[in-house]
């Protein structure tokens, strides 16, 4: 009795995580349908799915993200349950149950498919958003008047070609300019170069909200050197993710 009771609670927490993982994925199928419904009733902020959703566009580019991990983790609640339920199912003579459960099995194949496709299809929308939700950012509505202080950033400077002595005049220019420095800064001679290292002179930044900051520091990189620097987004790995904001790594190529 005590299996049956078992068998039948996984069933329902099953079929509601599955339920839950169908509405995600219509979610992001239907983004533009959904947003226009939620919007007619007059909603602007819900809670769906474990994810909150906006109508606007920065806030709905983080559900996209909140969603393609929210999608990731009710499929693997999916397939352990599938794991459990066939490892019961084992010990049950019922061959109704059985068949139910190789029934499950196959849709839950079918879905994981889908699933799959969908977090492609998110991971795409994400990229090509990035430059509209970097634009809505840098707004002056969005910056307001709390703009963060440069004291608060942490500008690392790398340079290949650069003497030691050029390096440090630079770092001293952008401590003068109220920049915050980190200090990781490195000098790399002309035939050093890192794998890593930027193919050309080039800021990064690691968030939406230091696209901004990354260009100011991009002109002022220009005006302490004479060259031009590309603003790019960096992987971020090894950046604090609490710091991520105002982190920016500074690559100067002086060939």
């Amino acid at each position: 009795m005590t299996t049956f009771v078992e068998v039948g609670k996984d069933w329902v927490t099953l079929l509601r995580d599955f339920a839950l993982l169908v509405l995600a994925v219509l979610l992001i199928v239907f983004p533009s349908q959904f947003n226009s419904i939620l919007v007619n009733a007059g909603f602007e902020e819900g809670s769906v799915v474990g994810f909150k959703w906006k109508s606007k566009l920065v806030e709905s580019d983080n559900a996209l993200k909140e969603a393609r991990a929210t999608i990731a983790e009710l499929q693997g609640k999916n397939d352990e349950l599938l794991k459990r339920l066939g490892e019961t199912a084992v010990k049950l003579p019922d061959a109704v149950a059985l068949q139910s459960i190789e029934k499950l099995k196959d849709e839950n194949l079918r879905v994981k498919t889908a699933t799959q496709q969908v977090q492609a299809r998110v991971a795409q929308t994400i990229e090509s958003n990035a430059p509209l939700v970097e634009k809505a950012l840098a707004s002056p509505e969005r910056r307001g008047s709390s703009a963060t202080p440069k004291s608060d950033y942490n500008v690392g400077l790398q340079t290949v070609g650069v003497s030691d002595t050029e390096r440090e005049s630079i770092n001293e220019k952008l401590r003068a300019d109220g920049y915050g420095l980190d200090p990781t800064t490195y000098s790399y001679a002309s035939d050093q170069r890192p794998s890593w290292f930027a193919d050309r002179s080039t800021v990064f930044y690691y968030s939406a909200a230091g696209f901004t900051p990354a260009q100011e520091l991009a002109r002022f990189m220009k005006s302490a050197t004479g060259r031009e620097f590309n603003v790019r987004r960096g992987a971020g790995l090894g950046v604090d993710p609490a710091r991520r904001d105002v982190t920016f790594y500074v690559h100067y190529l002086k060939s």
